[in-house]
């Protein structure tokens, strides 16, 4: 509480002083008083006063810098009132006050009473609201570090989310590249597989065009130009068979004959060539077999290779969104650790105007209780202290002022000041 006292105090000395110097209104009467004959020397009526203070000077200072401390919540009338009756009440001595003038100074200390009580109660608000806000900043505290410990926990659980997003990444990639060879492998297989099954179609095909006609001797003596290319043809089949160097030699001599003008060595190379031709044809069938088998398991490989990155990718997917369900929820601890830290940052400003206020409120106590204090004085002021007279010592006779009384002892009157 921060007043303007020295303007204040000047405004009540200066109200306190017309009041004071008002002279009380003569009494109202029915009638006039009788005149006295004229040229009598008759004594003039006299007129009702009051006893005002002889001035209002700085020894009612206290009251009105007491007045001034209670301005604020007091009505003006009430101040007004005490500024005028107070000097009063204050120049009579306690044992000469009137009635009038003790209910003032009684109603004067009721309402300090009352401010001091006030004033008292704001200092209990002041250190009642710094407790609650000493409690609020541990509370807060306690939030901010269970806000943290939250946020390293969802930030620990986002970073292992990414990793899982990397690893599934990963794996999804190698199972793509895995399916790409299986697809590769797959395709390949069957294209060796149909490869060997046209091979095999094409050599049946020339062994069933070119042997039957040979070995029947189907061509006539001046056809030998088509039966020797159709030699040649024939033989080129036995290309890739195990085949003995010999048979290959004589067999082209052997078919050159008509059947019946073969002899018997010929005869045996005749059969022993379409010997070694079925087999090679079921070595040809095997090697369908086989390529076929290979296949049927590059196919198998294809489709667990699939499935292998099928599953690959859903995972990956799921990390994914694991990944940003994370992620959302390390933000949102974030963004309540962030909010946690501003309102810390208030404490501070808050403590300083709390503290302010407290302040302030025990000035302000400390300031009414001083001027209650000099007002005390100034009501009951303390007996003054007086010294003892001293014995004065009459000159001895025949001294050159020749008192004779002399011998008596002088005591000095003392007047008690109250």
């Amino acid at each position: 509480l921060k007043l303007a006292h020295k303007p204040l105090r000047a405004a009540l000395h200066k109200r306190a002083a017309s009041l004071l110097a008002r002279p009380a209104m003569a009494p109202a009467t029915k009638r006039a008083a009788a005149q006295p004959p004229k040229g009598s020397a008759g004594r003039p009526a006299k007129v009702a006063k009051s006893a005002p203070v002889a001035e209002v000077d700085d020894k009612f200072a206290p009251a009105f810098e007491l007045l001034a401390e209670l301005n604020a919540g007091v009505p003006a009338s009430c101040i007004e009132m005490l500024t005028a009756a107070l000097p009063h009440a204050l120049e009579a001595s306690k044992e000469n006050r009137h009635n009038f003038q003790e209910t003032v100074l009684s109603g004067m200390a009721e309402i300090c009473q009352k401010e001091q009580a006030k004033r008292e109660s704001r200092i209990a608000e002041g250190e009642a609201n710094l407790a609650a806000q000493e409690t609020a900043k541990a509370g807060a505290a306690a939030k901010v570090d269970a806000a943290a410990t939250e946020e390293e926990a969802r930030r620990a659980q986002k970073e292992a989310a990414a990793a899982c997003v990397a690893s599934g990444v990963g794996a999804a990639g190698a199972a793509a590249g895995s399916l790409a060879e299986a697809r590769t492998a797959a395709a390949e297989a069957e294209a060796a597989a149909e490869q060997q099954a046209k091979g095999k179609e094409d050599f049946m095909a020339k062994v069933q065009e070119l042997f039957p006609p040979l070995k029947e001797g189907a061509w006539a003596k001046k056809d030998w130009r088509q039966r020797q290319k159709a030699i040649g043809q024939f033989m080129g089949l036995f290309a890739g068979t195990k085949v003995p160097q010999s048979l290959t030699a004589a067999l082209p001599l052997a078919l050159k004959d008509a059947p019946g003008a073969r002899g018997m060595f010929a005869g045996k190379v005749v059969e022993e060539g379409e010997k070694v031709l079925k087999e090679h044809s079921v070595t040809l069938e095997e090697a369908i077999g086989a390529a076929k088998a290979t296949a049927a398991e590059r196919l198998e490989d294809l489709a667990r290779a699939e499935k292998l990155e099928k599953d690959a990718v859903l995972s990956r997917d799921l990390a994914q969104e694991e990944c940003i369900e994370k992620e959302n929820e390390w933000l949102a601890a974030e963004e309540v650790l962030a909010g946690l830290k501003k309102s810390m940052a208030d404490f501070p400003e808050e403590d300083k105007r709390l503290a302010t206020e407290l302040d302030e409120a025990k000035t302000a106590l400390q300031t009414l209780k001083n001027a209650i204090d000099q007002f005390k004085l100034l009501e009951s002021p303390p007996p003054v202290a007086t010294e003892l007279p001293q014995e004065v010592v009459a000159p001895a006779a025949g001294a050159e002022d020749g008192a004779s009384t002399a011998d008596a002892p002088m005591v000095a009157e003392v007047e008690v000041v109250h």
